[in-house]
């Protein structure tokens, strides 16, 4: 009976273990990198571009969301939304927990990238990883927007 109690015990303890990671890790981590050559001064008018999900359903009401928190911030920085000819596009990207469909409010990446509207060549991007509650009583999107886009644009003789 102690036997089996142990190898009952030593079987379940790696699920427990990965379910304690998956629900304890809530900690997001933000990243961005940015094309060196890149005259970010010279662009101040941006549009965005369609977004990717890869396997996922698109989720109308998550874009909407990031795009106007993202747009407040931007307009701060002094860059504005056009529907001209922008000197820059905005796309973004996400995914959802495997096995969610888009009503889960929660996302495991958001990636913001940033491309020369004239060439389409990227020069910034800025990506958080990990558990993204989309909540709105939440705050934790605006928190992880703002967050991708404090570098953004990056400082002059900043290097990625």
């Amino acid at each position: 009976m102690k036997g089996t109690i142990m190898r009952l015990a030593l079987a379940l303890l790696p699920a427990l273990l990965m379910a304690s990671c998956a629900t304890s890790n809530t900690a997001t981590a933000i990243k961005y990198s940015f094309d060196m050559g890149a005259s970010f001064p010279a662009q101040k008018t941006y549009a965005w571009g369609p977004s990717a999900t890869g396997l996922y359903a698109r989720d109308p009401l998550l874009e909407a969301n990031v795009r106007a928190l993202a747009d407040r911030d931007l307009a701060q920085k002094g860059f504005s939304v056009t529907s001209g000819s922008p000197d820059l596009r905005i796309a973004m990207a996400y995914e959802a927990p495997v096995g969610i469909n888009g009503d889960s409010y929660q996302l495991r990446a958001l990636n913001l990238y940033v491309y020369r509207a004239d060439t389409r060549d990227m020069v910034w991007r800025g990506s958080a990883i990990g558990t993204v509650s989309t909540d709105a009583d939440s705050g934790e999107l605006k928190r992880v927007v703002l967050g991708i886009l404090a570098n953004f644009p990056p400082k002059a003789g900043a290097s990625p």
